[in-house]
């Protein structure tokens, strides 16, 4: 197993990246038990990250107002490199839409720690 070199990121580097991710994956807990849910989403004007559920889910009754994560990454299964984003925050749910039943969740951005993982540099 290969070690790669990790680059840790500033926020709106790692931000950058998750704006051009199209699916992640909120992580949180349901009877102490941890649960991941994948979504598409967008990241919102404030870096924290809107996403569309049914208001009857899972998700949007288990979250309002908890702290939650949030995970995105691109990560290239033949070397391992890429990069890996997560958001820590708030979920905060939205009224239900008539006309659909969903409901927009914002994950507040409180925490955002991104990682590009490199190819380890060859010495001679």
């Amino acid at each position: 197993m290969t070690t790669l070199r990790a680059e840790h990121l500033d926020r709106g580097s790692a931000l950058d990246l998750l704006a051009d991710a199209r699916t992640g994956r909120v992580i949180y807990t349901v009877a102490a038990m941890p649960a991941v849910w994948p979504a598409p989403f967008r990241v919102a004007p404030d870096g924290g990250v809107l996403l569309r559920t049914a208001s009857d889910s899972g998700l949007a009754q288990a979250i309002g107002g908890t702290l939650v994560a949030f995970e995105a990454d691109d990560l290239h299964d033949h070397d391992g490199t890429g990069w890996c984003v997560t958001l820590l925050g708030r979920a905060v749910v939205g009224a239900e839409d008539p006309a659909n039943g969903a409901v927009e969740i914002h994950i507040l951005p409180e925490a955002v720690h991104g990682r590009r993982f490199h190819e380890p540099t060859q010495h001679s």
